[in-house]
């Protein structure tokens, strides 16, 4: 097979574990991060020789003001805290979906836009803007007004590594990252008639017929994912790139592909049509797919994921971008939302704003190195 990427076994796990680790210490390091506006009694020391009382109970005024704060609230670039827009949003809004209907972010995407039109009182809807692994949806939000009113929901970490081995029009930092709902592994599917019903079944295969065992793929990381597996298993096959998640299943159960690498969440679907979940990246099995074994128990290193970001693009008036925050932690709290994630077989788990971009900022520091020391062989 004529490999796309040649990372070496020990570099592109180490990429891998990067992209799925749930980074509890990440996420907790941030619980009770706190404005840290607040207090600000340093307006109070004045020059109190005029004997001005009236100018300094208005200053006294705006210090209780001032210490009004929202654990929620961010910070404008001058240092002063950015209060919601109250009149936001006005018009309905728009998610940009980097992938094809029907697969897991176009799933979370779905369920967020019913919960964001009942909760924002505008209705929100979702485009899909498929190709390219997810980069031409990715751009266009990049490109898009930043007035709140297009927003866009993409798996990370496709869009760092897409900036990191083409030439996109778009960084990781052209986004405001607001929210994240799920943390989803990903998962080896067979198709119906393969024939192949084990992950020892696919590696044999593999073997007496080298390049022969197609794996379908879908994203930035899809190819990754394929290498890896392929890496850990000493095996040779070839990748089939798909626009999205909806698209990658079709084929799995047409047939037309022998494997699938796709998201966990898809096991249902799978299942149900005669396909195989041969195997997912968790360290012990979630209660929800508790049927199917892990790589881990299979003494497989395949640790791989994808995090699921509500975006806006850069340049975003703060504001709004506040109005966004105070709704995602609205519907963090919502048990209504989150039985809509357990219905669709999605494991929940939210990241609010500070949260979201603690955990992107520990990951890309992770990723980066990597990424670095292979550049040559994207």
């Amino acid at each position: 097979m004529k490999k796309v990427i040649g990372l070496s076994s020990v570099a592109l796990l180490g990429f891998l574990a990067a992209c799925g680790d749930n980074n509890d210490d990440a996420v907790n390091d941030n619980n009770g991060a706190a404005d840290n506006n607040g207090n600000t009694n340093e307006v109070n020391d004045v020059d109190n020789n005029d004997n001005n009382n009236d100018m300094n109970n208005d200053m006294d005024d705006d210090n209780d003001m001032n210490n009004d704060d929202n654990n929620n609230d961010m910070n404008d670039d001058d240092g002063e805290t950015a209060e919601a827009d109250p009149d936001y949003p006005e018009q309905p809004i728009e998610i940009i979906v980097p992938y094809s209907a029907g697969g897991g972010g176009d799933t979370v995407s779905r369920i967020l836009s019913d919960a964001m039109s009942d909760e924002l009182g505008e209705q929100v809807n979702v485009v899909n803007r498929e190709g390219a692994g997810g980069e031409i949806g990715i751009a266009e939000m990049a490109n898009a007004e930043p007035d709140g009113y297009t927003l866009g929901v993409f798996g990370y970490p496709d869009n760092f590594v897409l900036e990191n081995t083409t030439d996109t029009d778009f960084t990781f930092d052209s986004f405001e990252y607001i929210a994240s709902f799920d943390d989803v592994p990903h998962a080896l599917f067979t198709s119906p008639g393969s024939g192949l019903e084990t992950t020892e079944d696919v590696i044999e295969y593999a073997e007496e017929n080298p390049g022969e065992l197609t794996i379908g793929e879908s994203g930035a990381l899809g190819l990754l994912k394929v290498l890896a597996f392929e890496d850990e298993a000493g095996i040779d096959v070839s990748p089939v790139n798909y626009d999205g998640g909806g698209d990658l299943v079709n084929d799995l159960l047409g047939d037309h592909i022998d494997v699938a690498s796709s998201s966990i969440t898809a096991a249902p679907e799978i299942t149900d049509s005669g396909g195989t979940p041969i195997g997912y990246a968790a360290a012990e099995r979630l209660d929800m797919f508790d049927d199917y074994p892990t790589f881990e128990e299979q003494d497989l290193d395949l640790n791989m994921g994808v995090r699921r970001v509500v975006v806006a693009p850069e340049e975003t008036p703060d504001e709004i971008i506040q109005a966004l925050s105070n709704a995602m932690d609205q519907l963090g709290e919502s048990e209504e939302l989150e039985q809509a994630f357990s219905d669709a077989e999605l494991p929940y788990e939210y990241l609010d704003y500070e949260e979201l971009n603690d955990y992107l900022d520990e990951q890309n520091e992770t990723l980066q190195p990597i990424i670095d020391e292979n550049e040559d062989d994207f």
